[in-house]
């Protein structure tokens, strides 16, 4: 199940409209959704707007479009946000449309479109189930005692521990840093245990026959990925912590 990752430095709204980037409860984190080819089952989070929840896949060879996009109530709005028709059937040619969603309030809803060629006649159609909840997945995400938050911390390791609320199943946590060189490294962890902090920062260096730039950080960046099954849709997606301390 392929996952799209949309990253922040601050726990976001988390709406799955990364994701979905969906919670408010913390301070340094954002989330994405997991989408099957054309989105058949989706969260999002009420009276949040993002312009690419649902993704379509358009057929290739043929200038196709979505058409007579509804919903079952006047609660959600959907609307057909940005396409991509081609008639190459080249490998990399990948048509797709996607729907922007608006909830005006917490529910279950249910959203059909029609595929249509140029002259408008409907080639299929698809139906997506759209879990508009407020809830949070993360009951608490704590760094040496202490919730995960925007400021410089001036700790180099610390118990890591992440709590999920009733319903929300933790997969698996990720922990990427960099080395000295500034390359990243990923390394898998064990929810409560030890984290030792990354003591570099990310670093960019491209020289051309003329000029040459460099690129770094005064900190040094810890990205804790949370892997975890959404309640409702029972799909996988992630959240993203970040941690920051001064970089040697």
């Amino acid at each position: 199940m392929k996952i799209f990752k949309r990253t922040a430095s601050l726990f976001l709204a988390f709406c799955l409209c990364a994701g979905m980037l969906l919670l408010q409860p913390q301070s340094t984190v954002s989330a994405a959704t997991t989408t099957t080819p054309t989105t058949k089952v989706l969260r999002i989070y009420s009276r949040s707007q993002s312009n690419s929840d649902i993704h379509i896949n358009l057929p290739k060879g043929k200038v196709c479009y979505v058409k007579n996009i509804k919903t079952n109530s006047k609660n959600l709005i959907a609307k057909n946000t940005r396409y991509y028709t081609s008639t190459s059937t080249d490998e990399y040619t990948n048509p797709y449309a996607e729907i922007g969603l608006y909830a005006k309030k917490e529910g279950t809803y249910k959203v059909t479109y029609n595929i249509c060629d140029k002259a408008g006649k409907k080639l299929s159609s698809g139906k997506v189930t759209v879990y508009a909840k407020n809830d949070s997945p993360v009951k608490s995400a704590k760094f040496a005692n202490k919730e995960i938050n925007s400021a410089l911390t001036g700790k180099s390791s610390g118990k890591l521990s992440i709590r999920m609320n009733k319903g929300y199943k933790l997969k698996k946590i990720t922990v990427a840093t960099y080395d000295k060189s500034g390359k990243e490294v990923v390394k898998n962890f064990k929810n409560n245990s030890t984290l030792k902090l990354g003591q570099y920062a990310y670093i960019s260096r491209n020289t051309y026959s003329d000029s040459s730039s460099y690129y770094t950080s005064l900190a040094a960046r810890t990205t804790i990925t949370v892997t975890y099954v959404d309640k409702y849709t029972k799909q996988e997606y992630q959240l993203v912590y970040i941690i920051r301390r001064l970089a040697k």
